[in-house]
């Protein structure tokens, strides 16, 4: 008899604990949603600045090619090697100058009946990524490295070296414009700003790029001091998008 109104007992208090902790379940979900269904409105802001990049960008590449890996190598060498001699005369430094591409390959040709295959010969490509800081030469040096035996140039960036200062510049801009509309918003709808929940930016510095070009056959100089003579750096727009989410009564 004992037994069994002990087991009745625990049964009870078993029972009388889960009705408490499903009331203490429901009441913090019912605080979870409370807060999840806060008021609130988003406004945007936009903002852009247009500046003059201060450096040029370009790679310059030489490929050479001989069925003698040997004489391919050195050749390539020596081009190499006047390319950056001549940079440097022109004032470009040695930390603006990075080999950012080595490359060794063979080139096969096949007989007529492409039955069989055979070693034409080895080519040897290296490139060159040079920063060049004074604007003005730009051409200069486009025409000095083909002269030099650079038979492939591509990539020519013109950017702003440091642009976090002017990047800090129209996020402020962007924002001040976002906190005017939300001003004028609250007004219009007639509730009260009380705080900041959210904040989102997206940002975008272009970089003008408008040269690849490779050279060949006749007239090589020719035509890479007409292109080079042509180049402009322009301006570079840098942007901020910004989205900021307010808690409104």
């Amino acid at each position: 008899m004992e037994n069994i109104l002990n087991n009745k007992l625990f049964k009870n208090l078993i029972n009388v604990f889960i009705g408490v902790l499903i009331i203490f379940l429901a009441f913090i979900m019912f605080n979870l949603s409370e807060s999840k269904e806060q008021n609130t409105i988003s406004v945007t802001g936009f903002a852009e600045i247009s500046a003059k990049p201060d450096v040029a960008q370009i790679t310059l590449t030489v490929i050479s090619e001989n069925i003698d890996l040997g004489i391919a190598s050195n050749q390539n060498s020596e081009r190499i090697n006047a390319i950056v001699s001549f940079l440097e005369e022109n004032g470009v430094e040695s930390k603006d100058i990075k080999t950012s591409l080595y490359n060794i390959s063979p080139r096969y040709e096949y007989v007529s009946d492409y039955s069989k295959r055979y070693l034409a010969s080895y080519e040897v490509e290296q490139s060159l990524t040079v920063k060049i800081r004074n604007l003005d030469i730009v051409g200069d040096i486009i025409a000095g490295a083909t002269e030099r035996g650079s038979n492939d140039i591509s990539s020519l960036q013109f950017i702003i070296d440091d642009d976090e200062a002017l990047k800090e510049e129209v996020r402020g801009q962007a924002i001040a414009n976002a906190k005017e509309k939300a001003e004028i918003l609250g007004k219009d709808l007639g509730v009260s700003l009380t705080e900041i929940v959210n904040f989102y930016e997206t940002s975008s510095s272009p970089i003008y790029s408008d040269y690849n070009y490779t050279l060949g056959g006749a007239g090589i100089m020719e035509s890479a001091k007409a292109i080079s003579s042509s180049i402009q750096a322009g301006e570079n727009n840098i942007t901020s998008n910004v989205t900021i989410v307010y808690k409104i009564k």
